[in-house]
Protein backbone atom coordinates (compact mmCIF):
# COMPACT_ATOMS: atom_id res chain seq x y z
CA UNK A 1 0.00 0.00 0.00
CA UNK A 2 2.84 2.43 0.85
CA UNK A 3 4.39 1.75 -2.56
CA UNK A 4 1.10 2.58 -4.26
CA UNK A 5 0.79 5.87 -2.35
CA UNK A 6 4.41 6.76 -3.14
CA UNK A 7 3.89 5.97 -6.83
CA UNK A 8 0.78 8.15 -6.85
CA UNK A 9 2.68 11.04 -5.25
CA UNK A 10 5.46 10.70 -7.81
CA UNK A 11 2.93 10.76 -10.66
CA UNK A 12 1.30 13.90 -9.28
CA UNK A 13 4.69 15.61 -8.95
CA UNK A 14 5.63 14.64 -12.50
CA UNK A 15 2.31 15.98 -13.81
CA UNK A 16 2.88 19.31 -12.02
CA UNK A 17 6.38 19.58 -13.51
CA UNK A 18 5.10 18.77 -17.00
CA UNK A 19 2.38 21.39 -16.64
CA UNK A 20 4.92 24.05 -15.60
CA UNK A 21 7.20 23.16 -18.51
CA UNK A 22 4.33 23.29 -20.98
CA UNK A 23 3.36 26.73 -19.67
CA UNK A 24 6.92 28.03 -20.16
CA UNK A 25 7.09 26.38 -23.59
CA UNK A 26 3.98 28.37 -24.54
CA UNK A 27 6.23 31.44 -24.36
CA UNK A 28 8.89 29.81 -26.58
CA UNK A 29 11.71 30.16 -24.07
CA UNK A 30 10.93 33.68 -22.85
CA UNK A 31 11.59 33.69 -19.09
CA UNK A 32 8.94 34.99 -16.70
CA UNK A 33 9.03 38.68 -15.89
CA UNK A 34 7.21 41.96 -16.34
CA UNK A 35 6.98 42.63 -20.06
CA UNK A 36 7.05 39.02 -21.23
CA UNK A 37 3.51 39.23 -22.64
CA UNK A 38 4.38 42.40 -24.57
CA UNK A 39 7.54 40.84 -26.00
CA UNK A 40 5.63 37.68 -26.84
CA UNK A 41 2.97 39.66 -28.69
CA UNK A 42 5.09 42.23 -30.51
CA UNK A 43 8.02 40.00 -31.44
CA UNK A 44 6.05 36.82 -31.94
CA UNK A 45 3.78 38.54 -34.46
CA UNK A 46 6.50 38.13 -37.10
CA UNK A 47 8.89 35.41 -35.93
CA UNK A 48 9.51 32.81 -33.26
CA UNK A 49 10.18 34.13 -29.78
CA UNK A 50 12.89 31.46 -29.56
CA UNK A 51 14.86 33.73 -31.88
CA UNK A 52 14.42 36.60 -29.40
CA UNK A 53 15.28 34.43 -26.40
CA UNK A 54 18.68 33.42 -27.78
CA UNK A 55 20.07 36.90 -28.55
CA UNK A 56 21.62 38.12 -25.27
CA UNK A 57 21.93 41.77 -26.32
CA UNK A 58 22.55 44.87 -24.22
CA UNK A 59 19.73 47.38 -23.71
CA UNK A 60 21.36 49.69 -26.27
CA UNK A 61 21.55 46.90 -28.86
CA UNK A 62 17.93 45.86 -28.16
CA UNK A 63 16.91 49.49 -28.64
CA UNK A 64 18.79 49.65 -31.96
CA UNK A 65 17.16 46.40 -33.03
CA UNK A 66 13.67 47.72 -32.27
CA UNK A 67 14.38 50.83 -34.35
CA UNK A 68 15.63 48.63 -37.22
CA UNK A 69 12.59 46.35 -36.95
CA UNK A 70 10.23 49.32 -37.25
CA UNK A 71 12.14 51.15 -39.99
CA UNK A 72 13.28 48.23 -42.12
CA UNK A 73 11.03 45.29 -41.32
CA UNK A 74 7.62 46.92 -40.92
CA UNK A 75 7.18 46.19 -37.23
CA UNK A 76 4.34 48.11 -35.65
CA UNK A 77 5.88 50.90 -33.51
CA UNK A 78 5.50 50.41 -29.77
CA UNK A 79 3.87 53.07 -27.64
CA UNK A 80 6.55 54.74 -25.48
CA UNK A 81 5.31 53.19 -22.22
CA UNK A 82 5.26 49.70 -23.81
CA UNK A 83 8.66 50.31 -25.39
CA UNK A 84 10.24 51.03 -21.99
CA UNK A 85 8.70 47.89 -20.47
CA UNK A 86 9.85 45.80 -23.46
CA UNK A 87 13.38 47.21 -23.30
CA UNK A 88 13.53 46.66 -19.53
CA UNK A 89 12.44 43.05 -20.01
CA UNK A 90 14.80 42.35 -22.91
CA UNK A 91 17.80 43.90 -21.15
CA UNK A 92 17.09 42.22 -17.83
CA UNK A 93 15.81 38.80 -18.88
CA UNK A 94 17.59 38.40 -22.23
CA UNK A 95 20.65 40.59 -21.83
CA UNK A 96 24.29 39.54 -21.95
CA UNK A 97 24.43 38.98 -18.16
CA UNK A 98 21.38 36.73 -17.85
Amino acid sequence: MKSLVAAGAICLAMAACASALAQDDEYEGLPPGEGRDLVYGYCGACHSNKLVAQQGLSRERWDDLLVWMVEEQGMYPLEEADREVVLDYLATQLGPDR
